[in-house]
């Protein structure tokens, strides 16, 4: 099952030998500076581990929940952290997929549909844990409304 939370609530609560990589970039890295280099849209690679960890920071307008597509991963866990804005972020549990499910093993990526999809509000400082156990449908618009979102997708290796 997915864990949601802030920071130190994802640390205490993950796999910590895992994923202690991720907590200490996160804790360790000037990360406004690598943001400050991406204009909207962009997208920027980090190795942290060679392709076993990676970070990929992302700047983004988020989109209408009902644009969203739950997707899922086979080979890496994704630690997604909001570095500054907020979204929503759809989640279900493998089990509930409705549709087909066309994996493309190069990206590592597969979207389907759901039969239920709960919607998670996540701001600055707050992040998410998605296994290949779980379907999320991210980027989604916050209560309020679009806006611009600063997040970092940790790809960790299954």
């Amino acid at each position: 099952m997915a864990i949601f939370g802030t920071l130190s609530t994802l640390e205490r609560q993950a796999d910590g030998g895992k994923f202690a990589p991720v907590f200490n970039f996160l804790k360790t890295t000037d990360l406004g500076a690598i943001f400050n280099s991406l204009g909207e849209g962009e997208k920027k690679k980090v190795a942290i581990d060679g392709d076993r960890i990676f970070a990929i920071f992302q700047m983004y307008e988020t989109k209408p929940v009902g644009d969203g597509r739950p997707e899922g991963h086979r080979a890496y866990i994704d630690v997604q952290y909001i570095f500054e804005g907020e979204e929503r972020i759809g989640y279900a549990d493998i089990a509930e997929i409705s549709g087909a499910a066309d994996y493309d093993e190069a990206a590592d990526i597969f979207f389907t549909t759901s039969r239920s999809l709960s919607l998670v509000s996540l701001g600055a400082g707050e992040g998410a844990i998605f296994t290949p156990d779980d379907l999320h449908a991210p980027c989604l618009a916050a209560e309020g409304g679009a806006g611009i979102v600063r997040k970092i997708v940790f790809k960790v290796r299954v």
